[in-house]
This record gives C-alpha cells, sequence and structure tokens, in this order.
C-alpha cells in the first residue's frame, strides 16, 4: 500500500503508477511525469532510480539561473509573509527572469554578476528608459540573487559561491519631520474639525503607529483598563501574484513587518477621552466605524487633504512617525522605551532613522554651554 503523501497508485487497468516532477514553467507550474509497474513495490523503486539518477544527472550538468529562480521561490514561499513573497515575485519577474533566463548557472561569474548590476545602476530595466533603480533596490536585488545562486550550490548547479560584486554606497534619506508650529497648526485643524476618521493622524503623530497598523485597527484592540493599544497586524496593499488574477494588486491583512512590532503601547489621556467618545463594537475598523477598513492608500490622500486645509507643506503620512520619535527625543524619552514604542529591531536602529533633533533643539543644547563662558 502506498505512504500517506506518496504520488503512487493504482490505476484502473490494473497498474500502479508513480508521478514525479520533471520541470517548472516559467510561471512555476510543475510538470509532472509518470512511471508505471504491475506492482506498487516495482513503480516505487523505478520511482527511486529516477530520482537517483536524476540527482546525479543534475550534479554534473547545468541547468538555467531563470529555472533556478523559479524553483526558490517556489520552495521558499511556505517560509515568508505574503508581502515579502510578493516583492521577491515583483523583482525576480522584473529584473532577474529578463535578464538570466537564458543563463547556464555553470556560465555564472563575476563578470556577468558585475555587469547585470551596473545594467541596473545605468537603466533599471534592459530597455535603460527609467534612468536606473535606487541603491537599495540593487542592494535588494544582490541580496535576492545571492540566495537564489546559493540554493543552486546546494542542489549541486553551482560550486564555490564567492562571487563579489561591487555595489552602490546607499544614501540615507532623511524624512521630513514636521516642525513644532507645523505640529501645532496641524493639531489645531484637527481639533477643529474632528470626526473619527482624523484619529488616526493623532494615533501617529502622538503614539507612532504606522500607516498600516493604523487602518487596520479595529475597538477590540484598545483596553480600556490597561489604558492601552495591541499593535498585532497591519493591511498593506501588494502585487496579485495569483494565476489568471483579475486584478494587478491585492489587499492583505497580516502581521505586521516583524516580531518586535507586535506591541502594547500606552495611550496618552486626551486621546483614551476621544477613543471612550467614539467606542464602537469590538468587530468595527476604529477609523471607519464600521467592519469595512480604509486601506492606507486612501488614508494617506485624505491625511494630504488635511495638510493642504491646515497650511503645511505636502508630505508623506510617514513622517508623523517620524515627528513622534523626534518629539519624544527632544522631550527627553527613555530611549529604550521609545524603541519599544516604536516596534524596532533594536535602539541603534531608532537613533539612526527615527531620531532628528530640530534646529530649535540643537540651539537650546548648544546654548546650555554658556555657563563655561
Amino acid at each position: 500500500m502506498p505512504k500517506r503523501g506518496e504520488c503512487i497508485y493504482k490505476r484502473k487497468d490494473g497498474r500502479w503508477e508513480a508521478r514525479y516532477i520533471e520541470s517548472y514553467t516559467n510561471e512555476g507550474k510543475a510538470n509532472y511525469k509518470s512511471v508505471y509497474a504491475p506492482t506498487y513495490t516495482e513503480v516505487k523503486n523505478k520511482l527511486k532510480l529516477y530520482r537517483e539518477s536524476n540527482t546525479k544527472r543534475k550534479s554534473t550538468s547545468s541547468t538555467g539561473v531563470g529555472q533556478l529562480s523559479i524553483d526558490w521561490l517556489k520552495n521558499k514561499r511556505i517560509h515568508i509573509k505574503q508581502s515579502t513573497y510578493a516583492n521577491y515575485y515583483r523583482l525576480m519577474h522584473n529584473h532577474i527572469l529578463p535578464y538570466f533566463k537564458n543563463v547556464s548557472t555553470k556560465a555564472l561569474s563575476e563578470e556577468i554578476l558585475n555587469k547585470f548590476i551596473e545594467g541596473k545602476l545605468v537603466g533599471g530595466r534592459l530597455d535603460n528608459k527609467d534612468g536606473g533603480l535606487s541603491a537599495k533596490t540593487i542592494h535588494d536585488l544582490w541580496s535576492l540573487l545571492a540566495q537564489i545562486i546559493k540554493y543552486g550550490e546546494l542542489k549541486n548547479y553551482v560550486s564555490n559561491f564567492n562571487y563579489m560584486v561591487t555595489l552602490p554606497k546607499i544614501k540615507t534619506s532623511e524624512l521630513l519631520v514636521l516642525s513644532q508650529i507645523e505640529q501645532s497648526k496641524l493639531v489645531k485643524y484637527i481639533k477643529l474639525n474632528f470626526d473619527i476618521e482624523k484619529l488616526g493622524v493623532l494615533l501617529s503623530l502622538f503614539m507612532g503607529v504606522r500607516l498600516g497598523e493604523v487602518c487596520s485597527l479595529t475597538w477590540s484592540d484598545i483596553n480600556f483598563e490597561t489604558k492601552t493599544v495591541r499593535i498585532n497586524k497591519t493591511i498593506q496593499r501588494i502585487k496579485n501574484t495569483e494565476d489568471n488574477a483579475a486584478t494587478k494588486t491585492k489587499i492583505i491583512i497580516d502581521t505586521p513587518k516583524s516580531e518586535k512590532s507586535i506591541r502594547e503601547i500606552p495611550i496618552p489621556s486626551f486621546l483614551l477621552s476621544l477613543l471612550k467618545n467614539y467606542k464602537g463594537p469590538f468587530c468595527t475598523y476604529i477609523l471607519s466605524g464600521t467592519t469595512s477598513y480604509i486601506e492606507p492608500r486612501a488614508y494617506q490622500s485624505r491625511f494630504k487633504i488635511y495638510l493642504k486645509n491646515a497650511g503645511i507643506k505636502d508630505t508623506k503620512y510617514h513622517s508623523l512617525r517620524h515627528t513622534f520619535a523626534t518629539r519624544a527625543i527632544e522631550h527627553g524619552f527613555d530611549i529604550k522605551a521609545l524603541s519599544e514604542i516604536l516596534g524596532h529591531s533594536s535602539v541603534k536602529f531608532t537613533l539612526e532613522r527615527y531620531v532628528h533633533p530640530s534646529h530649535e533643539f540643537k540651539k537650546i543644547n548648544i546654548e546650555k554651554l554658556a555657563v563655561c563662558y
């Protein structure tokens, strides 16, 4: 009798059939083939012989980097988040497969890999029309490609992987932070024109909650007894990688970007009062007051309207999170506590990426040295 999980079964004509995967299509679909025998034991032995010979053949032959990439992504899919898979899928199909589809693993070299990177610096896609990719995207591409080649090494398609490529230096871009005047103007506008939708801006500005996290909050996430909010999910729009998908993208509700991002944040007293006034059923979303969410892209558009109405220059929603971190440091916030509230993996990351002391704050601290004169 076949074991559970084996692709071996008895046919109506009395023979036994064992199916195996011969290859994958460019879309990642499996191509199956079969072997036959009069008994279960014989067909199982045939399948074993095929697998042994196939492994030996792979170790002495080559395969295309494109096919290897598809195999790697298929195996990786069950181990990563949907958003991560969608990002890998996009990078692979937009950049890696068009370039390496017909390149043999045996032909891989530092020269080929560096030429690939140089091409992306010059013109993003193969047609050189879009002016090149950012340094961050190129680093992501190389990280993905290195994982694929390492996988090929494990499968005996690649030997002695120690290629060195020249990558561009990533320039840390400092996101805009609202000045204290701008922050006051925004808060004043929200107070004068308050409705439940605008509560999300206050949650980000005074608690550092991310855009996707704000949009995913339901009333069940608010604990009025402990005066905390539980952040354990986020809403994202990602590429739809399903076969014959009706839309190019789709909305998913998933866990936040990292384990550290799952956290409980104390709610300031003024926000707690507002939440109590608008409290709804557990199953409803805070921003909409219904069982339907407001997606991040739509909420960011509304945020830009708030900025315009408040007389503040246009900026990304994420600047609210930066503003929160900066104000927290300026008011002597404990850096470890701040890092945990933001859901960061380390204090170092918080200091390097999210803390931007204002000119006013720097001036105040410089003036403190006047006592030495």
